[in-house]
């Protein structure tokens, strides 16, 4: 691939900028991918929405992000959100049928990005579809009607509900090391990340915590009701359990950097999660239900520990200090670089374009 260099388009969500200025985790990854792309001497197109930073050519199809329109449903329709993805979604496959010739593989990270399945049979350029959501059960049945769907998955996790289909590649989010400084001594605190509802379950790690009498703070803006103000909200004294809202930028390294470990009590199926990540690329353990892709990024007892419930956390909480920072740092670096994520998907370029 040295030698090789390709024109790669690369299609972003609509929702928010590249990059996020807060919370916005496929951004991100779609923002290190083109940046990376392109240092590497490929020419890369990104679609998208909104203002975006990058050395890629950036190709705007939305002046506004759907995130920065600020819609209230009191006076209009309550699926205006989706409709709005919907004609994003159109715009994208109108200007890639417009300038097909123009790319040699096209990386799509929409959520709804399968709807580009038949379209993709009609052009010569392979379109491959990242999926950063979880697969249902319809989506795994459309999928397999497909021989060659070109689906990559972020994790092998994600696969379980729909087996049969003929993946292309498992490709793992990336964070830069660079950003995420190694921090050998922690501050006394435990740190929650994500948007504040049921399914990521911010409520047993305050229950964990406060079983330990340690302190926790919350980060997180997308605040899930009546969940938040019926099971969280009075919890919070600012004293003991802190929550901070959405927090971005230094701010959000330094809270990662200075835990002395992130609580990731997910009651879902997440493809990922890259806050474990990045969590670890600081030398913050993390103590996790096994849910989702958890225990393919966090190794049991060695960069954390993975615990079933409320109580098996809060004796993690107590043991957190037999935990070596310092391999949490080397697993990050050894699996989850962004390097090591360009990587795959520069691997994925040669087997389909057989070079």
């Amino acid at each position: 691939m040295e030698n090789k260099k390709l024109k790669i388009g690369i299609i972003a969500p609509p929702f928010t900028t590249v990059p996020p200025k807060g919370q916005g985790g496929t951004e991100r990854i779609v923002y290190q991918m083109a940046e990376i792309l392109t240092k590497r001497g490929h020419k890369v197109t990104l679609f998208g929405a909104g203002r975006c930073k990058t050395s890629a050519r950036f190709l705007q199809i939305f002046k506004k992000t759907i995130s920065e329109r600020k819609i209230d449903t009191t006076f209009i329709e309550s699926s205006r959100v989706l409709r709005l993805e919907s004609v994003y979604i159109a715009r994208v496959m109108e200007e890639v049928l417009k300038r097909k010739k123009e790319f040699d593989i096209i990386f799509n990270h929409m959520r709804g990005g399968y709807l580009f399945l038949p379209l993709a049979n009609f052009l010569k350029v392979p379109v491959v579809s990242i999926l950063h959501l979880p697969i249902f059960k319809e989506l795994g049945e459309l999928l397999l009607k497909y021989k060659s769907p070109n689906i990559v998955t972020i994790s092998n996790n994600q696969r379980k509900v729909a087996p049969r289909i003929n993946y292309l590649a498992t490709v793992y989010n990336g964070v830069d090391l660079n950003e995420f400084r190694f921090c050998q001594k922690p501050k006394d605190y435990f740190l929650y990340v994500g948007a504040i509802g049921e399914h990521k379950n911010p409520k047993d790690a305050i229950m964990a915590v406060k079983r330990t009498r340690s302190k926790l703070i919350l980060i997180g803006g997308k605040k899930r009701e009546p969940y938040f103000s019926r099971e969280i909200k009075p919890l919070i004294d600012n004293r003991q359990i802190k929550y901070l809202g959405e927090v971005s930028g230094k701010k959000r390294i330094r809270l990662f950097c200075q835990a002395k470990a992130l609580l990731f009590p997910i009651l879902w199926q997440e493809p990922f999660g890259l806050v474990m990540i990045e969590a670890m690329a600081s030398g913050t353990p993390v103590i996790a239900y096994p849910n989702g892709a958890v225990r393919e990024v966090v190794k049991d007892k060695q960069t954390g520990f993975i615990v079933k419930d409320v109580k098996e956390m809060a004796r993690a909480i107590k043991e957190i200090d037999k935990i070596e920072r310092k391999k949490c740092r080397e697993r990050v670096e050894r699996y989850f670089s962004v390097e090591k994520m360009v990587d795959g998907y520069e691997n994925i370029c040669k087997k389909l374009l057989k070079i």
